[in-house]
């Protein structure tokens, strides 16, 4: 019942991270599963004090480490791949386990069950045991790293529970276990709770997809009406550009020397073409000369 807490413990996390926008709708709904999964697995418990610390100590660290392994899978380009995480995250993770389970289970205690393992199942089969598991593990990490990197660590725990809901509604029909009505009512709360969570997920993710696509049709727009206008703009200074050299050229024409030849072709006299205006005036002083 108090690894329960831990949904509680990763919308925290998700909340100080800034990884999750706080909104009232989502407390209510983490609040109402955490209920539902207490209701779900509640039944006759000793309590301990010393159990009770080291749960709750779980379900903190836990939040904790999934909030800080989705800042490194979006906020570090080191480890921006689920894979490229692994491998970072791996060798640590070895060397923790290993420190731990040689000072508990003892290093002779260690070698002596691999001893055991080889003799009853053979030196082939007994590296096949080992890495089928670990190949599994290692599969799942790198799938619930790949669904941290694409959604946030709220929606990778309510993945948990509902594999929780799941394995307890496998067990009562198919193992035959039995369920209080207090379970029962739980089992339905989780999963109504799972339900409105999608909801309200997939509502966010759609006015996001919609807030996308109306900037970017405002900013097509916008960078269309400046094209028109660029083009416009450049269209009126070619026509500018035309209209200066046609009368560029017929003034260059008008400015042409007239050469005049004799009667035998060769060259006579070379002077300026008159000006069309001018030429009856020209022609009236040529006369009265």
């Amino acid at each position: 019942m108090c690894k329960s807490s831990s949904l509680a413990f990763v919308l925290i996390f998700a909340f100080l991270f800034r990884l999750e926008a706080p909104t009232w709708k989502l407390v209510a709904i983490i609040g109402t599963m955490t209920l539902g999964v207490v209701m779900m697995v509640a039944g006759e418990v000793e309590f301990k004090l010393e159990g009770f610390i080291l749960v709750i100590a779980a379900a903190f660290f836990s939040g904790f480490r999934w909030g800080l392994t989705q800042i490194l899978l979006l906020r570090n380009p080191a480890t921006s791949n689920p894979f490229s995480s692994i491998f970072f995250l791996a060798p640590v993770m070895f060397v923790t386990l290993v420190s731990i389970a040689i000072p508990v289970e003892g290093f002779f205690a260690l070698v002596d069950g691999l001893r055991e393992l080889g003799n009853e199942h053979g030196l082939l089969v007994t590296p096949l045991i080992i890495l089928f598991p670990g190949t599994i593990a290692f599969l799942m990490t790198a799938s619930e790293f790949a669904l941290l990197q694409r959604t946030s660590v709220v929606t990778l725990s309510i993945a948990g529970i509902f594999k929780e809901a799941v394995t307890i509604s496998a067990a009562a029909i198919v193992f035959g276990d039995t369920m209080t009505p207090i379970n029962i009512v739980g089992l339905l709360v989780t999963l109504v709770a799972i339900a409105a969570y999608n909801y309200l997920k997939i509502s966010k993710m759609r006015q996001e997809a919609q807030t996308i696509v109306h900037h970017e049709h405002i900013e097509g727009v916008t960078a269309g009406g400046f094209s028109s206008s660029s083009n416009s703009g450049h269209n009126s200074d070619a026509d500018g550009d035309g209209d200066g050299e046609e009368v560029g050229l017929l003034r260059r024409s008008t400015d042409v020397e007239e050469t005049l030849f004799s009667a035998d072709g060769t060259e006579a006299v070379t002077a300026p073409k008159r000006d069309p205006s001018r030429g009856r005036s020209n022609t009236i002083e040529d006369r009265g000369r």
